[in-house]
């Protein structure tokens, strides 16, 4: 387990150093997956559809605010609906009008909210998206929630029956026709309102103060979606694909858990709670610490060879030096023979000169060498 903290602290680190340069590139990635799949569902204006063309958007909207990449999202699927009918481009842009009318005054920094449900419904995992904004945001997060699921719907009913709406009789029945089959889609509304409940579901328990909040409300989250969708299914006689809902849901819960792991890991073991108050209120708080763990540091130590080869040339010149010393100086036999015997002097006092005569030639010959190296 440790192992999975120190790459949470070392991708965290990453981040923080590239930030700029991995935001563009997950931009860039979500507005191209964005215009595949329009290009790929509602693909009529042919020239738009090249997969060059979705490039280069793509390209473009990387270095563009996320408002604008869901305002170009709009305008490509006006132009793919208006090689389709006239009368089917003027009421998909009416409800794109109500869409950035409340979008703009209320979650202008929530754009890519709509880009990514659009998104998680191509992956067949689509409860992933209010799961994981309930985990990090707040209930506001349902507006851009709610037309990401609007547009989707349209495009997909686009997808399957749009010969059906071109065959309505003139341009007022194409609007009527279209408008009403999109407001009164009765899965699109069953999947919003699973949305809703499951958002405030994970929101209100992750919010909570008892331990493991966040993990219960995931779970808490996914047993109401599925709830409602099933209920709703059975009420309003909509045929749902339960296995998928399933194995959506179970996806969902497990990038949700991976979420928690990054934003959210806290060790409750060590959880601590404190009371105190003021002249007004009591405060009672409980503090739970972060788990982190220290990152190991590398550290690599470069032996020069260079200065190995001088440590050793300067060994070899110190020990030459000496040998040279040794040999302009006299040996103590040497001076011990040229020593005179003086007449009364003890084999005890002649030993003990020698030795002194001894100590003070080595002082010597390390003195000689100190003043050699500090000349040098």
């Amino acid at each position: 387990m440790s192992n999975l903290f120190v790459l949470k602290e070392q991708l965290q680190a990453f981040y923080a150093k590239y930030s700029k340069e991995v935001d563009k590139i997950v931009q860039f990635l979500l507005a191209f997956i964005v215009f595949y799949l329009v290009n790929s569902k509602i693909g009529y204006m042919e020239a738009v559809a090249n997969p060059l063309v979705t490039l280069i958007l793509a390209l473009i909207c990387a270095f563009l605010p996320g408002t604008l990449t869901v305002l170009v999202t709009a305008v490509l699927i006006l132009i793919h609906v208006y090689a389709l009918s006239m009368g089917v481009m003027i009421v998909t842009a009416a409800l794109f009008a109500v869409m950035f009318i409340f979008y703009f005054r209320f979650t202008p920094e929530k754009s890519m909210i709509v880009l990514l449900v659009m998104v998680a419904y191509f992956f067949k995992i689509p409860f992933a998206v209010p799961m994981a904004f309930a985990l990090m945001g707040t209930p506001i997060c349902i507006i851009p929630i709610f037309f990401g699921t609007l547009i989707y719907s349209m495009i997909n009913y686009l997808e399957m029956s749009a010969t059906a709406v071109t065959g309505a009789s003139g341009m007022a029945g194409e609007m009527t026709l279209f408008a009403t089959q999109i407001l009164q889609n009765k899965e699109m509304w069953i999947y919003i309102a699973s949305f809703v409940v499951a958002f405030l579901v994970v929101y209100t328990l992750r919010t909570s103060e008892f331990d493991q909040s966040w993990k219960i409300g995931v779970a808490a989250g996914a047993v109401a979606d599925i709830i409602v969708i099933v209920a709703g299914s059975i009420v309003f006689s909509v045929q749902i694909d339960y296995v998928t809902l399933i194995f959506g849901n179970i996806i969902s819960v497990l990038l949700a858990l991976i979420l928690e792991f990054f934003i959210f890991s806290v060790d409750y073991s060590k959880a601590e709670k404190f009371q105190y108050e003021d002249d007004e209120y009591y405060y009672y708080v409980k503090a739970i610490p972060k788990v982190s763990v220290a990152v190991p540091e590398k550290r690599v130590k470069k032996i020069s060879r260079r200065k190995t080869d001088s440590k050793k040339n300067e060994n070899k010149n110190r020990d030459t030096r000496i040998e040279e010393i040794e040999e302009a100086s006299p040996s103590p036999a040497e001076k011990t023979t040229e020593k005179t015997y003086i007449p009364g002097m003890t084999e005890e006092m002649l030993l003990a000169k020698q030795l002194q005569e001894e100590m003070d030639l080595e002082k010597l010959l390390k003195n000689e060498l100190d003043d050699k190296d500090e000349s040098k």
